[in-house]
């Protein structure tokens, strides 16, 4: 009898047991199948960045470091000092070139203006030879015909032959004046030539410049040119965070001698990392660009990270690798390959749970919707509709004439 009454115990246990246990597994197995139906997921995903790294433009000797391994910095907070003395030495050399060049442009808009007062000078003695000529021509005019008249009367032997010699002197007089004027007008003229070659070569030297636009001759702008890159390599000896984040890779300590390009540290914006995740080609048939995904790190198991896919890699990780496989060898062996998905967060990460670049992370993609593009990214849409239009210009095809036409058309031109 007890026999019976364990018997049935067990078996009422067992039925109650089954009832609860098959909708609840039902029910938890119909979840997953809809997970696995509508998500795909990988473990080959980690955290990344786009990390500024700290370079400098020009070579010299460290003075100061002013921030610390994993600082964190805001934008043009400044991170080191390089040694300014040679810099501004030849700041100050270019500016002294600077003034230099600005007396020697005033100097040549002084020779411009000593060359045309001259020139004016010349032209207004050539108006005084040319009327001194012309008074001299009407002088001379008049001794001729005063020499005319004396020498027919005195061959008609009606005056003295001292008032022939008295008109004769005269009219040589004047015939020299004349002479005389006409040759100071002749010189006149070529210092004037001389004048309009000096000022014409003054003026070349001055350039297209005018008076109100002295700082725009080719000297001035040449020698401020020189001044702004010696101002710029002074600003080049402090550099400054460009972005805001965490200073990691510091390699840099005070005396120590630089060089253009070398890396001295990294600024990693934390706030605005994203995901890299290494799908196989097998499961991006529905990935497309704008679908949602949960992301999950492995230092925080607990927290669900929300995120969008924003773009796909238009490569395989072998293909991009520094040595890409040969498949078209003889010894071939097919490998699914995985192509890296970048995936965007919707908010920053939440300060108490930071990830860090390098992280391991677990993505799911929800792949119920199919709207977005395979090919373009998400920020790249998103760029294109909010730029202006720009103009386009649509293409046409261009029709050929029939060879009548053609014909036609050689025939009335020859006409």
């Amino acid at each position: 009898m007890k026999e019976r009454l364990r018997f049935s115990k067990r078996g009422v246990f067992l039925v109650l047991f089954l009832i609860l246990a098959v909708p609840a597994g039902g029910y938890y197995g119909f979840q997953a199948w809809v997970h696995y139906a509508t998500y795909v997921s990988t473990d080959n995903a980690y955290v990344q960045a786009g990390m500024a790294q700290i370079t400098p433009r020009l070579q010299g000797t460290v003075t100061e470091v002013l921030v610390g391994e994993n600082w964190w910095v805001k934008p043009g907070q400044v991170l080191l000092r390089l040694d300014p003395q040679d810099y501004a030495v030849r700041l100050a050399e270019t500016t002294a070139t600077l003034a230099r060049a600005r007396e020697t442009v005033d100097q040549l808009f002084a020779a411009v203006a000593v060359t045309e007062e001259r020139r004016k000078a010349v032209q207004s003695q050539i108006r005084a030879a040319q009327a001194e000529v012309a008074a001299a021509q009407a002088e001379f005019h008049q001794a001729e015909l005063d020499f005319q008249r004396a020498k027919q009367l005195v061959e008609e032997r009606v005056i003295p032959e001292q008032r022939f010699d008295r008109a004769k002197t005269q009219y040589d007089t004047a015939l020299s004046r004349l002479h005389a004027r006409q040759q100071q007008l002749e010189e006149a003229k070529k210092t004037e030539a001389t004048r309009v070659r000096e000022f014409e070569q003054a003026r070349a030297a001055l350039g297209s410049a005018t008076a109100g636009e002295r700082s725009e001759h080719s000297i001035v702008k040449q020698a401020e040119a020189t001044v702004r890159a010696a101002e710029l390599n002074l600003s080049y000896c402090t550099l400054v965070a460009p972005i805001e984040g965490i200073v990691s890779r510091k390699a840099i300590e005070v005396g120590q001698r630089v060089q253009p390009g070398q890396p001295l540290m990294a600024v990693v914006p934390l706030h605005k990392v994203y995901i890299e995740a290494n799908y196989k080609e097998t499961q991006l048939t529905q990935v497309r660009v704008g679908q949602p995904a949960e992301i999950r790190a492995d230092i925080y198991p607990h927290h669900v990270y929300r995120g969008t896919v924003e773009s796909i890699s238009g490569g395989t990780g072998a293909a991009f690798s520094l040595l890409p496989p040969e498949n078209a060898t003889g010894n071939w062996v097919k490998v699914v390959q995985r192509l890296p998905v970048k995936i965007t967060l919707e908010e920053p990460p939440p300060p108490d749970l930071p990830l860090r670049v390098g992280l391991s992370v677990d993505v799911s993609i929800n792949i119920s919707g199919s709207q977005g593009s395979r090919v373009q990214s998400l920020s790249q849409n998103q760029a294109q509709q909010t730029a202006p239009p720009a103009a386009t210009h649509a293409w046409k095809p261009v029709t050929l004439p029939s060879s009548a036409e053609a014909k036609s058309r050689a025939t009335q031109s020859v006409d």
